[in-house]
């Protein structure tokens, strides 16, 4: 094998959680890091990270509206007649 992976690197990404993007991202990274690869190995990594980039991006945004609709949800508004609850 060619450096440390994760053990199922054939793994759809978008399938892959946040933490297990994150971890196979971070191990890409460190792979890079250490050098040693051929270009090609390099380039497939980095093309690799990036879209465990993308996916940990997704997951985060998705993260974000899902807090700020239940936050929107469970907030007060203000009417004429004064402060009510949302439904």
């Amino acid at each position: 094998m060619d450096g440390p992976r994760d053990p199922d690197p054939d793994q759809d990404i978008d399938s892959l959680s946040f933490e297990e993007a994150f971890r196979r991202l971070s191990g890409l990274a460190a792979s890079l890091e250490d050098g040693g690869l051929s270009l090609g190995e390099a380039t497939a990594r980095f093309e690799e990270g990036m879209s465990l980039v993308r996916r940990c991006n997704r997951l985060l945004d998705e993260a974000e509206l899902k807090i700020t609709a239940l936050k929107d949800a469970s907030t007060p508004s203000v009417t004429e007649e004064g402060w009510e609850e949302k439904a």
